[in-house]
């Protein structure tokens, strides 16, 4: 509610604000005596050293390496554990309703070192990647500004063991309890761990980034993949000509501890042949989980032919014959002694008891350029359908005996950043007010896509006008940390900025006219049926250069004080470059840019807030409407919080 003001009067709201606070029922926003109103005699004043700034973010510096085993690696901090393991399948899946606080790529080194905005109240930080091949969680402290994390996969937690609630004993599968469903083996295996000792040390491979990438690209993580051209109604291999076959180990990251097993069966068999052929499988690998095998290690196992009866030949064993198809089937925790009955899953769709396929193959290239023929299994029946739990190559001698389709090269991905939190704005700069904080209210949503290399394409803003509890006319806009010229498409409400520079996009000029309140006094306010409005900017890079690290909603956001290029900004934001504030020692105690800190009021009250919802979705309905009652007697906790600088109170609870 504040215009230009005669210099006379100027003055004496400086004096207000400076000796006045006898009459203002807040204490000093200090470390002690902070908003304790019968405390009244005995304030500290606020200065430059003992200010509170009110936010709700800090700003943190990421240092995360996850080894050059993992170039541009995707991951996400959360700020709780956002997994959950379901012992029933051994399923690892995302929680519903827990969002990350940051994301990003790592270089081809597999490190991230960029700062970072977290909400304030984050001390420890569970670092999260759905890549196939790379480590899926590590948790880690917040030690000053700061996160580093140094990412192996020996250092990583073991989701399977965090939920006590779902964690069963661990037991293991006898030799005979597996043959008892799969009669044939290749040998013996460790009794404790499921390795195999037949391994074949020579045909090991090297399961390069470049090979991830492709099942990471094609399959990620927690989507349902069904619908994917490489999820094959028929995945049985077809052995085309006389040859020796090897599978080898690819990865994984299921939770679950399953018996990889084949079957051999003619190319023109019936489906009651092929059904009595998967009954004389033979185990490759009695556990099928990196406990056991290691992680993405690549060991090799030959396969022996396996005839009508289910009997391996006494001459040259491993020789498969042309024309026979070679079929798959996991067992899911089959290791842990779970039954076979409903648990097991075939790569011959017909053989599935949930009548759906559980098999992708697809030919991709090693870092090499390699061609290597790829097995992907879904280990679960009712479940995500991402076709990624495990994972395997395999292969012929001759090459030519086995032709799966091939896929293109993965493009290059991309990832989002989000953002969201209320903003709150009192319009009476530099005098003080009634501190409800509602003259201007905004909520926002932000999304910020961004290129594998960490560059920005794609920003989109949605701010929403919720509230104005003021009498004057106020504008809202928000100056961004980049020349709009820069931007190779600008819309704002569906049109397009054909002509767009500077950094300050503003989005209304008088708050009441847009809410349809012009004639509306704050205190009748209440009564209205008032509808919020939402407006929408998309700011759009084709040549991408701005690192996503400096695009950090909600920016430096103000409003405008009744048609005046007076701004109010939150606490120690800067004025744009059109703005005519003065900050007086009395007013206020910032000098601008002499000390680079502005909007900082002797009596300790901010001027505007900023709560961060990234955390907590139920800020977005933070209630500012009552109109004259200062913010801490809505919400009796914020003293608490001011006084306290506790960053753990929720106090709009």
């Amino acid at each position: 509610m504040c215009f230009n003001l005669p210099q006379r009067m100027i003055n004496i709201a400086k004096l207000a604000c400076v000796i006045g606070v006898v009459s203002v029922v807040f204490s000093s926003c200090l470390q002690k005596d902070v908003y304790d109103p019968a405390n009244s005699g005995d304030k500290e004043e606020v200065t430059l050293d003992n200010y509170f700034d009110f936010a709700t973010t800090k700003n943190i510096q990421l240092n995360i390496d996850y080894g050059k085993e993992c170039p541009r690696a995707y991951f996400e901090v959360y700020a709780e554990n956002p997994l959950s393991y379901v012992a029933e399948g051994g399923q690892i899946i995302k929680k519903a309703g827990v969002s990350h606080i940051a994301t990003g790529f790592t270089d081809i080194q597999g490190r991230y070192i960029k700062p970072a905005s977290f909400p304030t109240a984050v001390s420890e930080v569970y670092i999260y990647s759905p890549d196939f091949g790379v480590p899926t969680l590590y948790k880690t402290k917040v030690v000053g500004s700061d996160v580093s994390a140094k990412i192996t996969f020996e250092n990583a937690l073991d989701v399977t063991a965090l939920d006590s609630s779902t964690r069963s004993a661990q037991t293991r599968s006898s030799l005979k309890f597996i043959t008892n469903v799969i009669p044939n083996v290749l040998g013996t295996w460790n009794v404790n761990t499921g390795r195999p000792n037949y391994l074949d040390a020579s045909k090991k491979i090297n399961v390069d980034a470049t090979l991830k990438s492709y099942i990471t690209t094609y399959f990620p993580e927690g989507k349902n993949n069904v619908g994917t051209n490489l999820v094959s109604d028929d995945a049985d291999i077809l052995i085309k000509e006389d040859a020796n076959v090897v599978v080898n180990y690819f990865g994984g990251d299921t939770g679950a501890q399953s018996v990889f097993a084949y079957y051999c069966y003619s190319e023109n068999a019936s489906i009651d042949k092929i059904r009595q052929a998967a009954k004389h499988a033979c185990v490759i690998f009695p556990n099928v989980h990196k406990s056991s095998l290691g992680n993405y290690s690549g060991v090799a196992v030959n396969l022996k032919y396996i005839d009508e009866t289910g009997s391996f030949p006494e001459e040259e064993p491993e020789r498969i014959p042309a024309g026979t198809k070679i079929g798959f089937l996991i067992w899911n925790d089959g290791w842990r002694g779970v039954k076979a009955n409903g648990n097991m899953f075939y790569s011959t769709k017909s053989l599935n008891s949930d009548k759906i396929s559980h098999t992708a193959i697809f030919a991709a290239k090693n870092k090499a350029g390699d061609r290597v023929n790829v097995i992907t299994m879904e280990d679960w029946k009712n479940g995500e359908n991402d076709y990624n739990d495990v994972a395997f190559v395999i292969s012929s001698n001759p090459i030519a005996a086995i032709e799966v389709p091939d896929v293109p090269n993965p493009g290059d991905r991309q990832g989002t950043e989000k953002y969201s939190g209320v903003l709150g704005f009192e319009d009476n700069w530099p005098e003080q007010g009634d501190y409800d904080l509602n003259d201007v209210v905004m909520k926002y949503q932000s999304s910020v896509d961004y290129n594998i290399d960490n560059k920005v394409l794609n920003i989109i803003d949605k701010f929403t006008l919720a509230w104005t509890g003021a009498n004057y006319k106020n504008s809202f806009a928000y100056e961004v940390p980049f020349d709009l010229s820069k931007a190779s498409q600008v819309i704002i409400n569906g049109d397009e900025i054909t002509s767009y520079s500077g950094n300050v996009i503003t989005l209304f000029k008088d708050a009441k006219a847009e809410l349809g309140v012009s004639n509306v006094n704050a205190e009748d306010m209440i009564n209205q049926n008032i509808q919020e409005k939402t407006y929408t900017v998309s700011i759009q890079f084709n040549n991408p250069t701005l690192d996503k690290s400096v695009v950090v909603a909600p920016y430096n956001p103000f409003i405008k004080v009744f048609n005046s290029a007076t701004e109010v900004h939150l606490t120690d934001h800067k004025p744009t470059t059109g703005a005519n504030n003065r900050f007086p020692s009395g007013a206020d105690i910032s000098r601008g840019d002499v000390d680079g800190t502005y909007f900082i009021c002797k009596d300790g009250f901010p001027f505007a807030i900023h709560v961060d919802a990234r955390l907590d979705a139920s800020i977005l309905n933070l209630d500012l409407k009552k109109e004259n009652q200062r913010i801490d007697k809505t919400y009796p906790k914020f003293a608490e919080w001011a006084k306290t600088r506790d960053p753990q109170i929720k106090w709009w609870k």
